[in-house]
């Protein structure tokens, strides 16, 4: 063993969030260049994952972890729910904008190809999140406790571009934001668990959330938009969370392929 990988074997938790917020958070001041370049950090997760999983378990460990981002023998239900419930959630905070500002009509937008190549992205992000963080979590804490903790991390892991002129996220509220990816976690870790630790379904589901806020909230001031948003996310996050604590837990195992 190497005196480097010391560390990481003693504190792999650690070390990957270490590592997935150093290997994405260089790339930030580079997005007041163009947005476009922080592509490349959605793959910071995914490496620190590869790298942590490296150090700990060899190349067996490795080769599980990517099992679990082709797994997909799902029962078609946890589909649709990964693929529609976002878009649900969105549609009712559209439909709150409108309550709230009588005479307005639904903020529809429009899908782009990069949209869609964002959904696919994600799993750069997702294999880090879903594919090795919340599984660790899982060994010491709750479900709905493993969510909480992971779902602020994963929103700090954006911080930086609140500060950063130019980016989508500039001077927009981050404490809305953190709420929000707090209950995407709980979302996410709800539909993780009775997929065997689908980073697949994981991946869809977070492009949808990206995807449709973009389509139903078009041209919606964000510093509004993440309030509807946390919101109907929030309300959706309780009720899940409740159910998360109901069931029993159980050892997440990814069939062999």
């Amino acid at each position: 063993m190497t005196p480097a990988a010391r560390p990481v074997r003693r504190y792999p938790l650690v070390a990957f969030f270490v590592l997935a917020y150093a290997l994405t958070w260089w790339v930030y001041p580079l997005l007041s260049i163009s947005p476009l370049i922080g592509l490349l950090g959605l793959f910071g997760p995914a490496l620190a994952a590869i790298l942590v999983t490296a150090a700990t378990d060899g190349r067996a460990g490795v080769r599980a972890l990517l099992r679990r981002a082709v797994h997909w023998r799902v029962p078609l239900p946890w589909w649709l729910l990964a693929l529609g419930l976002p878009a649900l959630l969105s549609l009712v905070a559209a439909v709150l904008y409108v309550v709230v500002r009588p005479g307005s009509a639904l903020p529809l937008g429009r899908l782009t190809a990069l949209d869609l190549v964002l959904v696919v992205l994600v799993v750069g992000e997702e294999l880090g999140w879903r594919g090795y963080a919340l599984p660790s979590l899982l060994e010491r804490f709750s479900p709905l406790v493993a969510s909480l903790i992971l779902g602020l991390l994963w929103g700090l892991w954006h911080v930086p571009t609140f500060f950063i002129p130019g980016t989508p996220q500039h001077g927009q509220p981050v404490v809305a934001f953190l709420l929000l990816t707090v209950a995407y976690s709980i979302l996410l870790t709800f539909l993780w668990r009775p997929t065997a630790g689908s980073v697949l379904v994981a991946t869809l589901a977070h492009g949808m959330i990206n995807v449709s806020q973009g389509f139903f909230l078009a041209g919606v001031d964000p510093s509004v938009r993440y309030w509807l948003l946390v919101i109907s996310y929030g309300a959706a996050a309780v009720v899940l969370a409740l159910l998360l604590q109901a069931r029993t837990p159980r050892p997440v195992k990814v069939p062999a392929m």
